[in-house]
């Protein structure tokens, strides 16, 4: 009685790739599952980091502090937001320093406020903050709010999703706008032209992104 399905998965791995051998046409979202026979639409996760970690770089910072990280990961979004946030550390001539690397669970609010507090607890150096997402970020804004730290002009913060609340922070939010309109529609027209008996080859098919800079960033 299906016709065809987008799905996106948030707890498979490639080991789990065999239940999605389905008799209908399928399109995948996310970066749980590489390969298959399937169509495949995701985000650009890693160079989507790398250019909000960069962002913070041409801002005169040195001393970025990463929220979110999820420990053992591979190949979720964590991960590879990590993965871009070295290597725009690297292409700038950074030393990478684990310290700077805090590890969160459930990516919310709370926990962006908490990894913040944590840093500034223990003494380490920040000078600006990357939220693996923009409710991260937005934690982090509180926490810094808190504690009467000037944002931008002590530590800088960024995120990643460009939700709608990025543009109503307090400074606005500085984020990573991941395509998500392009995703939409392209999961659609990819499922639907299975659906009409389409034989080419299954696709993985990467969003644009863009940059969407705010107060919270400012030079």
């Amino acid at each position: 009685m299906t016709d065809g399905l987008i799905f996106s998965p948030l707890a498979l791995g490639p080991d789990d790739a065999a239940a999605l051998d389905v008799s209908y046409p399928l399109v995948v979202l996310g970066e749980r599952i590489f390969g298959g026979d399937w169509d495949h639409v995701t985000m650009n996760n890693v160079d989507g980091a790398r250019a909000a970690t960069q962002h913070l770089i041409d801002r005169g910072r040195r001393r970025i502090a990463v929220i979110g990280a999820h420990a053992g990961e591979t190949m979720g979004s964590a991960a590879l937001r990590v993965l871009g946030y070295q290597t725009a550390l690297a292409a700038n001539g950074i030393p990478f320093d684990p310290d700077l690397v805090v590890e969160g669970g459930l990516w919310h609010r709370a926990t962006g406020a908490a990894c913040v507090n944590g840093l500034l607890d223990a003494g380490i150096e920040v000078d600006a903050v990357f939220g693996l997402n923009d409710a991260l970020a937005l934690g982090a804004l509180h926490a810094l709010h808190a504690r009467r730290i000037d944002v931008p002009g002590t530590i800088a913060v960024a995120g990643f999703d460009n939700i709608e609340d990025a543009a109503y922070a307090a400074p606005t939010l500085t984020s990573i706008a991941p395509g998500r309109e392009q995703i939409a529609a392209t999961a659609i027209d990819v499922l639907m032209e299975r659906i009409g008996g389409s034989q080419d080859p299954y696709r993985r098919v990467i969003a644009d992104f863009s940059l969407v800079e705010r107060e919270s960033t400012a030079a």
